[in-house]
């Protein structure tokens, strides 16, 4: 079973790891703006919050001749886990990066935009439905925090990202281009 928690500041470099990992892999780079790894560990650790899906395992190591268990003798249990994915949320410092700009917001309404930034999955774990299952435990946190409007972007070829955008209630509310001059939908969900 897979366990969605907070991520902590030991672990952010393992996140940034994984986050490598899978960037690796994608076929069409334009699909993913990768900020680097300074900002990255500040979105973690300082303007937002992480989260990541572990797969916790029980690996049993026979401590007996032969990997024949006889009377008397003792399985070993060590508890192994595997982050499996990471999502990040930015909620501070947006500045001009702000994308409540797209819906004309008051400067007290830009103050309570959150970024939903980065989902980010393992090959061996896809299809199982955690990029939604994080953006669900984001979304409910960010309400606690008093946060109104959840923005993201996602390359309208993307169609996981974009799928899972709107799964989750997220409507379009303009298309640019961002990054660099990537074509870009712009997401929001008011909550």
């Amino acid at each position: 079973m897979l366990k969605i928690t907070e991520i902590k500041k030991e672990e952010a470099v393992q996140a940034l790891e994984l986050i490598h990992e899978v960037y690796r892999e994608i076929p069409e780079k334009s699909w993913f703006s990768l900020d680097g790894d300074k900002e990255l560990l500040t979105y973690i650790n300082e303007t937002g919050f992480a989260l990541k899906a572990v797969e916790e395992r029980k690996v049993a190591e026979c401590r007996c001749k032969e990997g024949i268990f006889e009377a008397g003798e003792e399985e070993a249990v060590e508890k192994k886990s595997e982050m499996a994915a990471v999502f990040i949320a930015r909620t501070a410092n947006l500045r001009e990066e702000n994308l409540g700009e797209y819906l004309r917001l008051t400067s007290e309404e830009m103050e309570r935009v959150a970024h939903m930034e980065i989902a980010m999955v393992r090959k061996a774990y896809r299809g199982q439905g955690l990029q939604k299952r994080m953006m669900q435990e984001a979304e409910k946190r960010l309400k606690e925090a008093g946060y109104h409007y959840l923005m993201g972007t996602a390359h309208p070829k993307n169609v996981y990202s974009v799928n899972n955008f709107k799964k989750l209630g997220y409507e379009i509310v303009a298309e640019d281009l961002k990054y660099g001059g990537l074509p870009r939908y712009i997401f929001c969900k008011e909550i």
